[in-house]
């Protein structure tokens, strides 16, 4: 099978040659400019020949078309460092207004996206990473993440009419993002979990904006809805509109084949994240892959880590990965 025809037979719970696998990881250093984000995850694919990509773009970058501002790393394993957080008040949120996605750090992304589809050609499936509007809204806060949900019970109409205004933009980024390459989106909240929002905040700050941007990107084939983080709100997502299902095998969250059951859909992951990932040796890795198409049947799965990796994962881990793969399928 080619890439493309294993992820989308995949994608259908069809029989397929392997099953498909991919990676992805920050690199904070060269993921500050179009050029550099494209230069390295063209570098990754050609060492891993993984069957998708995933290009991890900076988590920043959605925030930065409302004014936030940062010291880029120049370090690979070091993150960037904020050093203006643009809106500290309700009244602050309730003044958000759409941003053009054309231009600014989201037209640099799209510029990325661009040349990675001109890298890989058109037989190597991308999905493009896009922030849940409720997930944007804590980096454009002082106080971030509480703060956020603060606003979110004492002045619920400010945070909605910027969820509002971030879904606007967000539902032209992802039009564009396909008519740029991107086979789909990688949709992502971290903000669903027992911890952090009820199952009745989901289906008012989440909800309805997720739908409108998963709309925008109903054309494309390969979307995923990736709910991030441990005892997550997964009920609240199992019927979206989406292709596949990505989140953490952690306590509080389904297993691979009872999250297939639950939303008639395929799966994404089986293979731990950052930071657990960095101290497991090879063989546990093999260990991972093989629990993951066991418990599946290898049928509606896609192998993938339950987030993004550490950016100093040993290479050897993810051959690993890639060689318990094979040697699954060649059995």
């Amino acid at each position: 099978m080619t890439r493309r025809q294993r992820v989308m037979a995949a994608l259908r719970g069809e029989h397929v040659d392997r099953v498909p696998l991919a990676f992805w990881m920050h690199n904070f250093a060269t993921e500050n400019s179009a050029k550099g984000l494209s230069g390295e995850t063209l570098r990754l694919a050609r060492t891993f020949d993984w069957d998708y990509l995933k290009p991890q773009s900076r988590a920043q970058g959605f925030a930065e078309m409302w004014g936030l501002e940062y010291r880029p790393s120049t370090e690979r394993a070091v993150p960037f460092a904020v050093t203006r957080t643009p809106l500290a008040s309700a009244s602050d949120l309730g003044r958000l207004k759409p941003a053009d996605p054309l231009t600014g750090a989201l037209g640099e992304q799209l510029e990325a996206l661009r040349a990675i589809r001109a890298g890989v050609g058109a037989d190597t499936p991308i999905i493009w990473t896009v922030f849940s509007p409720m997930m944007i809204v804590p980096f454009l806060l002082e106080g971030g993440r509480d703060r956020a949900l603060e606003i979110a019970r004492s002045t619920p109409t400010a945070l909605e009419t910027a969820l509002d205004a971030i879904t606007e933009t967000l539902t032209a980024y992802v039009s564009a993002c396909l008519d740029a390459g991107a086979d789909g989106i990688f949709y992502a909240t971290n903000l669903a979990t027992r911890e952090l929002l009820r199952p009745d905040e989901c289906k008012r700050f989440q909800r309805p904006y997720d739908l409108r941007v998963l709309e925008a990107a109903s054309r494309a084939p390969f979307n995923v809805m990736h709910v991030c983080g441990g005892a997550t709100h997964f009920g609240e997502f199992a019927d979206y509109p989406v292709a596949a299902f990505s989140w953490a095998l952690v306590p509080g969250n389904p297993s691979l084949s009872e999250g297939q059951r639950r939303t008639g859909r395929a799966v994404m992951g089986g293979i731990p994240a950052k930071p657990t990932i960095t101290s497991m040796s090879p063989v546990e890795i093999g260990g991972r892959v093989s629990a993951a198409l066991l418990d599946t049947g290898g049928r509606w799965l896609l192998l993938g880590p339950d987030c993004s990796v550490s950016p100093e994962t040993p290479d050897v881990l993810m051959h690993a990965a890639r060689q318990a793969r094979d040697a699954s399928a060649g059995a």
